[in-house]
């Protein structure tokens, strides 16, 4: 009897395994077969079987929902941040405290904030992505549900600025980790359309939290802004752990196979059943934990497997234990360079956002119009996230990213120089523009650049401690900015502060650059005598 030859082979099209008949695909190979002849392929005659590694990163798929929470968590947190200067005016307005200790509640804020990165990227190593966004949102909810019920300044302190700060510390860091996680070709384009959920934040919150201060007050504002942040829970929930998706993909890849045999009605080899079975153990792994269910387990303990199963984090491929703070990556100088630089062009950038609307109040435009700069800002950040990202992720862009990255620094040193200048709102108006477009650029590649140093194997530990750098500087620029004003009457020195450290930042920006350049080009160089040595030695 004739036999019918099959092959194993794996497509890139979704992970699904196919047995793919050799002669209908035209393989070299001698079809003798006939219609009705039954493989009767014996263990030791069955060819080889493939498995492609779980390994790769969907760069697609499920990877746009983790984009879109990402989006939404951006949109919101963007949308606080952005508004601390209508905030700060009115701090100012309803308690009467001095320019620098009202700027300490929206400095604790954001310090906390950003500074608290490591800290949210370890419990991201240990649990998972979703589960920090989850409880960020129950202690940032119940800090500024607290906040309403305050009538003095500083214990906002506590309940806006800590509280507050912790809870959406815990929110922003694990959205972006997770997103360099589920991307790789496409990872700029996923980084900007997420991180631009902070333009449309910044567009929309500043002027619409002006106008609910007027219409419900104090408490009844902060009241509804506590409603909004429990929307973070949402977006927590969105975030499933790359682990946990690729055994979700397995399960549904296996019934796929089996559907298809089933209705093939082929008879397969031994082996390749035996492979399948193994494959298919895995399968019970989302209900029970890879243990069988019985008559003997209970609801309560079959949902507390899924649960845990759910909120578990990501393991490395090959299975080692990585610690969860890398401090070691500092022995890299072009990731110290990028921290140092980080930390002083913050120091302008939260000034900018904090007395920006004050500033324009002293220039002689109203509170709504200086609300309204906010969002003029705001858009032009989340239009440039977008189309600043897609190109910079151009194959003949790309490898110029670091130093396109290190010019924009530059230029928005002069931008931040110029603002104290402006006496109309429309001067204002294409200021901030321009701002806004050299700002979004920059954010938005900040977790980009890091994996083009580093690589994506210390993404949690790396974004976390960018974020310490960058909160520091959160702590001190407004700080000291309204100590400015203080001691001179005007937020002018404040802005001009600022800029200094953009300008400082842009030149270790620079540096390190100078150092990553010339370790590529020493790699070069000694990849090239080491194959020049093997065909010496062939």
């Amino acid at each position: 009897m004739s036999t019918k030859e099959y092959t194993l082979e794996v497509k890139n099209d979704g992970g699904a395994i196919f047995l793919v008949d050799d002669c209908a695909v035209g393989n070299d190979k001698e079809c003798t077969h006939q219609e009705g002849d039954v493989d009767e392929t014996t263990a030791a005659d069955a060819p080889p079987v493939t498995i492609e590694a779980e390994t790769l990163v969907p760069d697609g798929g499920y990877g746009w929902m983790i984009v879109l929470g990402s989006f939404l968590i951006h949109v919101l947190m963007g949308g606080f941040e952005r508004s601390n200067g209508v905030l700060y005016l009115e701090f100012l307005d309803r308690f009467g405290r001095s320019a620098t200790e009202t700027a300490w509640v929206l400095s604790i804020f954001s310090t906390l904030r950003l500074a608290l990165g490591p800290l949210a990227s370890t419990l991201c190593n240990k649990y998972s992505c979703r589960f920090v966004v989850m409880l960020g949102s129950i202690i940032c909810s119940i800090g500024i549900l607290l906040s309403a019920f305050m009538r003095d300044l500083r214990p906002l302190y506590i309940t806006y600025g800590i509280l507050g700060g912790v809870g959406r510390s815990f929110t922003y860091t694990p959205s972006l980790i997770i997103v360099g996680y589920y991307f790789n070709k496409r990872r700029g384009l996923a980084v900007g359309l997420a991180t631009a959920g902070v333009g449309v934040g910044n567009f929309v919150f500043p002027p619409v939290i002006e106008q609910m201060f007027e219409y419900y007050s104090f408490q009844g504002t902060f009241l509804i802004l506590a409603a909004i942040t429990c929307n973070f829970f949402v977006c927590g929930a969105m975030f499933r752990s790359l682990e946990l998706h690729r055994q979700i993909m397995k399960n549904d890849r296996i019934a796929k196979e089996r559907q298809e045999f089933q209705q093939n009605g082929e008879v397969v080899s031994s082996v390749l059943l035996k492979k399948k079975t193994s494959i298919s153990s895995s399968e019970n792994k989302l209900s029970s934990n890879i243990k069988p269910e019985n008559r003997t387990s209970s609801f309560i303990q079959r949902k507390f497997s899924q649960v845990k199963l759910a909120l578990k984090g990501n393991q490395t491929q090959t299975g080692a234990k990585k610690p969860l703070l890398e401090l070691s990556l500092f022995r890299n100088f072009g990731f110290t360079a990028l921290c140092l630089q980080l930390f002083l062009y913050t120091l302008a950038f939260n000034l900018t956002f904090v007395f920006l609307p004050a500033l324009a109040r002293e220039k002689g435009i109203s509170k709504i119009d200086g609300a309204l700069l906010l969002s003029i800002l705001g858009i032009f950040d989340a239009i440039a996230r977008v189309v600043m990202s897609t190109v910079l992720d151009l194959r003949h862009v790309k490898p110029y990213r670091l130093i396109i990255y290190n010019a924009v620094m530059f230029l928005n040193a002069i931008i931040a120089i110029l603002l104290p200048s402006m006496t109309k709102f429309w001067h204002f108006a294409i200021t901030c523009s321009l701002f806004g477009i050299l700002s979004g650029t920059y954010i938005s590649q900040k977790s980009v650049v890091v994996l083009d140093i580093l690589g994506v194997d210390s993404l949690a530990s790396s974004v976390g401690l960018l974020l310490l750098f960058q909160g520091l500087s959160a702590l001190i620029g407004p700080t000291v900015g309204g100590m400015l004003k203080d001691l001179l009457g005007s937020y002018d020195m404040a802005f001009y502060f600022g800029s200094i450290g953009i300008i400082l930042g842009g030149f270790m920006m620079m540096m390190g650059n100078i150092w990553i350049y010339r370790q590529k080009r020493h790699a070069r160089k000694g990849k090239k005598v080491a194959k020049n040595s093997k065909n010496g030695h062939a």
